[in-house]
């Protein structure tokens, strides 16, 4: 009996059309699996590619990996008397974490109408560790500030950050 050709090739067609579902599934599932660990493991991926942090944060998706936040920035310029001011900032350092913290000095600078910064001086950390979810106020003074300060900009110093300290 000689076999049928016409059966044959409609068994290789019906079996390439089914497996070519696949593939395309198999790319989605990829590229779902891909997203979510991009997600999910983006403070290791920030930690070793830092330039990806302001990624995330465009995406509403901020990565801190000290794992502290800076709240309540206050600043007053206050009259000392002799015709010499003083600029005060006050805040609290915030940790994040259900663990203990190293607390970094702080980096403060004022910055201009023009947002540049016009002086930027360095602040002691209040404490040196910080338990878990514990806040602490931190005070820092400079004497005679410059002129045209319109803000303030607090942070916390980066590892290796030299500057002079005040108060």
């Amino acid at each position: 009996m000689i076999p049928d050709r016409r059966s044959s090739s409609r068994r290789d067609r019906g079996s390439s059309e089914s497996s070519g579902g696949v593939a395309p599934t198999l790319v989605f599932f990829a590229l779902i699996i891909a997203g979510t660990t991009t997600i999910a493991a983006r403070a290791a991926i920030v930690k070793s590619a830092p330039a990806t942090a302001a990624v995330y944060a465009s995406l509403g998706m901020p990565v801190n990996l000290r794992g502290l936040a800076i709240e309540g920035v206050r600043a007053k310029i206050a009259e000392p008397g002799d015709d010499a001011q003083e600029l005060v900032v006050t805040g609290e350092i915030v940790n994040l974490r259900q663990s203990e913290t190293l607390v970094p000095d702080l980096r403060i600078a004022v910055r201009g109408e023009d947002q540049r910064e016009l002086y930027v001086w360095t602040a002691r950390k209040p404490k040196s560790r910080l338990g878990p979810h514990e806040k602490v106020a931190f005070r820092s003074r400079l004497a005679a500030p410059p002129v045209g300060v319109r803000d303030v900009l607090v942070k916390l110093a980066a590892p290796g950050d030299k500057a002079s300290f005040t108060e």
